[in-house]
């Protein structure tokens, strides 16, 4: 699976940092006010300091309500790297223009050469092998979903019993 590459992980990476800040606008505009940050604890740390990178670069103070919630629950080396955001982001703080720009462009060369072909996923429900065709991929990736974590049998289980 191209995730277990360095180039995959990179993509990966920078793919759900994203959909987390989508989740973060979305919240903004619902004016959600207390959500539950446990989702965050005891993930790849390398992933949460990108994400605090791109909060950072949206220069929107509305997501310090959010980070001081994440800060209350993480560890050291995290709730440090949120601080720096939160102050980052109180004092208006330039974005470094040099550093986006050059993640921008290693995300767009591990991106280079991978010609697109079915990819073989494991099911967290069921274990089983599932293939994710390239139709699929390009749907998930126009609706910004990222890599299902299950076989279509199985998310049409879940599908079943929440609408029951």
């Amino acid at each position: 699976m191209i995730v277990f590459t360095k180039r995959g992980w990179q993509i990966d990476c920078d793919q759900y940092a994203d959909e987390l800040l989508r989740e973060w606008k979305e919240w903004v505009n619902q004016g959600k006010q207390d959500p539950d940050m446990m989702y965050l604890k005891n993930r790849n740390r390398e992933l949460f300091l990108l994400f605090l990178e791109k909060v950072r670069e949206t220069s929107k103070k509305s997501f310090i309500p959010y980070l001081k919630l994440w800060e209350q629950i993480d560890y050291k080396k995290v709730i440090e790297a949120i601080r720096r955001t939160i102050t980052a982001l109180e004092n208006n703080e330039p974005v470094d223009e040099q550093r986006m720009q050059e993640r921008n462009e290693s995300i767009n060369e591990a991106l280079k050469g991978s010609a697109p072909r079915d990819l073989l996923l494991k099911c967290w429900d069921c274990g089983n092998r599932f293939t994710f065709t390239i139709s699929e991929q390009q749907f998930f990736k126009q609706k910004g979903f990222q890599l299902p974590n299950t076989c279509k049998k199985c998310r049409n289980k879940r599908r079943e019993l929440y609408y029951m």
